[in-house]
């Protein structure tokens, strides 16, 4: 950890030594405001970790599964944000979502990341698994994403009269809401917990100096002193003004005319439920038979 993110860290440790809240039924996410921090067609770090903020309060995850990521809280956190640490790291997409854009989803990427590399099934402690279990959130978030909102609403549906390039500003509208939103209601141990994690050669496709550099950017942000990054991240990808994207957000007739008259806020509503509701289930499979395997790693670590 850099002593600057160790000096902010006290900070807010001073400030706030806040858990979780206990659980109970999840808030459906919907729309809201805008800004953070990564990729272009996925949603940002903060969202993610709004969803595992969402998960950690549902009453629909199982006693062993909340207690487990509980006990295990800035593991699980720096899985469910790390896949995006490829935008750093200079890997390919397909290395770090187990597909590419484009190309037809034929297995669950969480699936085909654990066939591909048969080493993430030796687990090497309950860090490792919570870290895991993140890691597979975010998956199902970025496919429920892709196949619910991306591909039918801005690839494959035309819109009379509109640029591919609009449609694509549109689209970061959309995620920029969504993150700007999901900071604004990230609860304070977010942060601090987050800073903490510590990785111990939990990936083989990424080093662990990846894991922490992305730990700090993403943290950096939100502890005392920093401040969000997406605004200027999506204004470099779409080679434009942070102010024109400003703009547009803080102008109601605009987005209105450029964005929800397409993809109505009702739309965006339901497939944020829907991306949610994938997002657990699919983390629930994975913990599932994870623990349940008599002959597993979990069993090994002395988790079953």
């Amino acid at each position: 950890m850099t002593p600057i993110i160790l000096s902010r860290l006290r900070e807010s440790s001073v400030n706030s030594g806040a858990a979780p809240k206990p659980r109970s039924k999840a808030i459906p996410l919907s729309p809201g405001r805008a800004s953070a921090s990564t990729i272009s067609l996925m949603p940002t770090p903060f969202t993610h970790l709004r969803i595992l903020q969402n998960l950690l309060a549902d009453e629909a995850l199982s006693p062993p599964c909340y207690k487990l990521l509980r006990r295990q809280l800035p593991a699980f956190q720096l899985g469910s944000i790390i896949a995006d640490a490829r935008v750093a790291s200079g890997v390919g997409r397909d290395v770090t979502h187990f597909y590419a854009y484009g190309q037809p989803i034929a297995e669950r990427p969480w699936r085909k990341m654990l066939r591909c590399h048969r080493a993430l099934k030796e687990l090497k402690s309950e860090a490792h698994l919570a870290f895991i279990a993140g890691y597979v959130a975010h998956l199902a978030t970025d496919e429920a994403w892709a196949l619910k909102m991306v591909r039918p609403q801005f690839w494959q549906r035309d819109w009379p009269g509109v640029a591919r390039r609009d449609k694509f500003f549109a689209l970061h509208l959309i995620l920029t809401l969504m993150d700007e939103r999901d900071e604004a209601l990230l609860e304070d141990w977010q942060a601090p917990s987050l800073a903490q994690c510590e990785p111990q050669g939990w990936l083989p496709f990424m080093t662990d100096d990846a894991l922490r550099g992305w730990r700090d950017y993403v943290a950096g942000q939100l502890l005392p002193g920093g401040a969000s990054e997406t605004l200027a991240i999506f204004a470099s990808r779409l080679r434009s003004d942070p102010a024109e994207i400003r703009a547009a957000l803080d102008d109601r007739t605009q987005l209105q005319n450029c964005l929800w008259r397409y993809v109505p806020q009702g739309l965006l509503a339901a497939v944020e439920e829907w991306v949610y509701a994938f997002t657990r289930d699919q983390l629930t499979i994975y913990l599932s038979e994870t623990l349940s395997a008599p002959a597993s790693a979990a069993a090994r670590i002395g988790l079953n």
